[in-house]
């Protein structure tokens, strides 16, 4: 009788020690409020902050001269060496329905060379830019730009993104107003960048 009494507590002991440690096992994951908080600073924008604003902001300067420079000379490979292609556009049309389209090389060549070329030689261009630095390798700008043609005085605002491509700034998106229209051939998307997009 002991012994059945003793293998009956063992036994109890034993399932019960079981229950424990698999309800252990069981246990939910600490929920949020117990997790380890994200360091926020070693990540994203915080982590990618400019480490000299100014010295960005006059590169992106000599960079908007050199532009002009090129568009004087009417010099379109000079011009396509200053894209981190595949680029991409957004415009709208002049009903004002958005379109966008991301550009090759070989396409963007295609649809702009003829307007690069074409262009009036009286036309003159200047830029205006207001510079927004996010990292030491990416740059924001807001261009106000002014085209000027005989009597004609046009003004514009583009806004587009720069990235900084082993040590140089190179167009990487633009938005432009009032382009859009039939898509070009060889582009993935709607967008038909201007004339003056090709800075």
């Amino acid at each position: 009788m002991k012994r059945t009494i003793l293998v009956c507590v063992t036994a109890v002991a034993i399932s019960g020690s079981a229950a424990w440690a698999q309800d252990k096992e069981q246990k939910p994951a600490a929920t949020a409020e117990q997790a380890p908080a994200m360091d926020l600073k070693a990540m994203g924008p915080a982590a990618r902050k400019p480490t000299n604003e100014k010295q960005t902001k006059k590169e992106i300067q000599e960079f908007f001269k050199k532009q002009e420079e090129i568009e004087k000379k009417g010099d379109f490979e000079a011009s396509l060496a200053t894209y981190d292609f595949p680029i991409f556009m957004v415009t709208d049309d002049l009903k004002g329905v958005p379109e966008s389209g991301e550009y090759t090389r070989e396409a963007y060549a295609a649809m702009m060379k003829p307007m690069f070329e074409g262009m009036p030689k009286d036309l003159k261009v200047t830029h205006k830019p207001t510079i927004s630095v996010l990292s030491d390798s990416l740059v924001s700008v807001i261009d106000d730009f002014t085209m000027t043609q005989g009597k004609q005085k046009v003004t514009g605002r583009n806004t587009s993104l720069l990235v900084k491509r082993d040590g140089q700034w190179k167009w990487k998106t633009m938005v432009e107003a009032g382009w859009g229209g039939t898509p070009p051939e060889g582009a993935s998307g709607g967008a038909q960048t201007p004339p003056e997009g090709k800075k």
